[in-house]
């Protein structure tokens, strides 16, 4: 919850493996692409290795990154891009670039971009405002409509001349160095603001994301930082990306307690909506902190230490990454305890550190204790991504994670990303006018049969299968749910020839899918009016036959089996008014004759037939 310029420079370290637990993917779900849950921040002092890394390792389950790239540098410089690569050649980075060329990115940026794009990870740029000495001065340019759509003209120019993929909002001066009183004025400069960047931003084919504290206040909106508005930024964002750490500051204690992060993802869908849980994404530290143990507002001493002493204020609260952490409590031989509500880690042990008594220099023991987040307390963090429905989790920051960060985060994107669905549709190809068409519908998949999914079946007239449902204007004829086995077989009557397209719903377990189009021609119903019939011979005798639906002039064929089984047609009449056709047969000797009626594919019906008629032809 605290601004992150304050420990952003002492979070540059590499990572160590700590052990934790996950439960292995189903069986088959090594073919599952993970769900994309992770996003977060790399520092503009990320280095090329930690960006490869991340290329090369997050298999899929990152799908957006937000490196800190351009500042609010006071209305005067509006936007600044952070010196990457030294081109002044300082020796420092992190300020402001010289003016260049290409103002907009260094070429350690652009190098890195490349990177992860290659990878298929999007980039975003960060604007921050993390200088103090800035307090006040972004709400003040944002106070005029003309200065609001200079900034976000100049914002979407740069986001595509940098070649990114969308732009991070990172303004925390509002939460931590503005007085309170101001933002009820700011609220409003930030909504609008907002409002025509996110427009500005679309019609560029950019995306924009707002990052936002998350504070203690979970019963009240925005969770008690109501400057930001959640509820009605919303519609103008594609990403709510709550920081959802630093909730212990002075005292020891969890960075970013799982309890809390639920707490704050639930207010926030209270605010926006739970259609638009999916824009919400939590945050997850990958950092600790080193305290001085409190007791009655004096540090905890062990040994004699006079009553006056006190530590010097670097020692007081010290960020670590979990790489350091692992570091202290091996030199100190301690065993880092899990918590499994907070979801972090924690140690104490006792350290010389130096301070002052009586205005003296002295050193004194001191308790220290240490609580830091690494690899599984992302995972457990992670757990809140299906549980409520939002996008992910938002990790700050990607130069500090372990060894085992992607391939476990991604191992757990397997275990929640609902696994292609197998789908099998067996449509009868034809069907008689007034009948039902059988269609046989089997689902599977690498995690299951989907069992209780949702079926919804479509039609439209039409024999093209190149059509989607929607393309064809296909309308819902019936639904059902897939039984145990994933299968289920429905019985629809049909009057026209016609399309028919399944839906599977998703499943926690399972994606959605749609059938191609399946084609049931129907066919003229035909009936004849008798089974069998004698006559004598010469003697002709009267055959008819309704067609259904009754249509006038629809050619029917009189057709009669030969001695090779064969039929062959002996004539064709059309039918009256009433859909009824006559005709008459006779034979020159006694026999058997066996015929039947065939009405001809017409007016948008394929061909019917009757059974077989017997004519016994007898002597006279």
């Amino acid at each position: 919850m605290r601004l992150r310029a304050l420990t952003a420079a002492c979070l540059m370290t590499g990572a160590a493996v700590i052990a934790g637990v996950l439960t292995g993917a189903p069986a088959g779900a090594a073919d599952i692409a993970p769900k994309q849950l992770v996003t977060g921040w790399f520092g503009y002092w990320a280095s090329d290795a930690q960006v490869r890394e991340m290329a090369e390792k997050s298999d899929g389950v990152v799908d957006e990154v937000s490196m800190f790239w351009w500042a609010f540098n006071g209305a005067d410089e509006p936007l600044c891009t952070y010196d990457k690569s030294d081109l002044d050649g300082d020796g420092l980075t992190g300020e402001c670039q010289a003016a260049s060329s290409t103002p907009w990115t260094n070429t350690g940026f652009a190098r890195q971009r490349d990177i992860l794009q290659n990878a298929d990870i999007r980039i975003q740029a960060s604007i921050t405002d993390l200088s103090s000495s800035r307090a006040g001065q972004l709400s003040e340019y944002l106070s005029t409509k003309k200065n609001r759509t200079a900034y976000a003209r100049q914002i979407a120019s740069w986001a595509t001349n940098a070649g990114v993929d969308g732009v991070d909002l990172d303004m925390e001066n509002f939460a931590f160095n503005d007085d309170r009183d101001t933002w009820a004025v700011t609220k409003d400069r930030w909504v609008k603001f907002i409002d025509v960047l996110g427009e500005t931003l679309r019609q560029n084919g950019l995306t924009l994301s707002a990052t936002v504290p998350g504070g203690w206040a979970t019963s009240s909106p925005s969770t008690g930082y109501w400057v930001y508005a959640w509820d009605e930024i919303i519609d103008d964002i594609d990403r709510l990306i709550i920081m959802a750490y630093d909730y212990s500051w002075n005292i020891p204690g969890a960075i970013g307690p799982n309890d809390w992060a639920e707490r704050v993802v639930q207010r926030a869908i209270t605010d926006v909506g739970e259609a638009n849980a999916p824009k919400i994404w939590i945050g997850t530290p990958q950092y600790g902190r080193n305290w001085i143990r409190v007791a009655d507002g004096k540090p905890v001493t062990v040994g004699n230490c006079p009553n006056s002493w006190t530590p010097d204020a670097s020692q007081t609260r010290i960020t670590v990454t979990p790489a350091s952490a692992l570091d202290v409590a091996a030199r100190e031989g301690v065993e880092p305890t899990w918590n499994p509500t907070q979801g972090e880690w924690s140690f104490r042990y006792n350290r010389k550190t130096a301070g002052t008594a009586n205005g003296k220099g002295r050193e004194c023991t001191v308790q220290r204790e240490v609580w830091f987040a690494d690899t599984r307390s992302a995972l457990a963090r992670a757990t809140l991504v299906p549980n409520n429905g939002i996008g992910g989790i938002a990790v700050w920051n990607f130069g500090n994670v372990q060894s085992d960060f992607y391939p476990r985060l991604a191992e757990y994107g397997r275990k929640i990303a609902p696994a292609p669905l197998d789908l099998s549709v067996s449509v009868n190809k034809r069907t008689t006018y007034g009948g039902k068409t059988k269609i046989t519908i089997k689902a599977g998949s690498a995690k299951g049969a989907p069992a209780g999914a949702k079926v919804t079946i479509r039609w439209a007239p039409g024999t093209t299968k190149d059509q989607t449902a929607q393309q064809a204007g296909a309308s819902i004829v019936d639904t059902t749910t897939l039984g145990d086995a994933g299968q289920v077989t429905l019985r629809i009557p049909v009057t026209e020839t016609g399309r028919f397209w399944v839906d599977v719903a998703a499943t926690s377990q399972t994606a959605s899918k749609q059938s191609g189009a399946n084609v049931n021609r129907v066919t003229w119903r035909i009936t004849k009016d008798v089974k069998t019939v004698t006559t004598q011979v010469r003697q002709p005798v009267q055959l008819s036959a309704q067609v259904t639906p009754g249509s006038k002039d629809v050619n029917v064929r009189l057709q009669r089996q030969g001695a090779d089984r064969k039929w062959k047609t002996v004539k064709t009449v059309a039918t009256d008014a009433q859909g009824v056709v006559q005709t008459r047969i006779s034979a020159t000797k006694p026999k058997e004759l066996r015929v039947r009626f065939v009405a001809v594919s017409s007016q948008g019906f394929a061909s019917g037939r009757t059974a077989a008629i017997t004519v016994n032809v007898v002597k006279g």
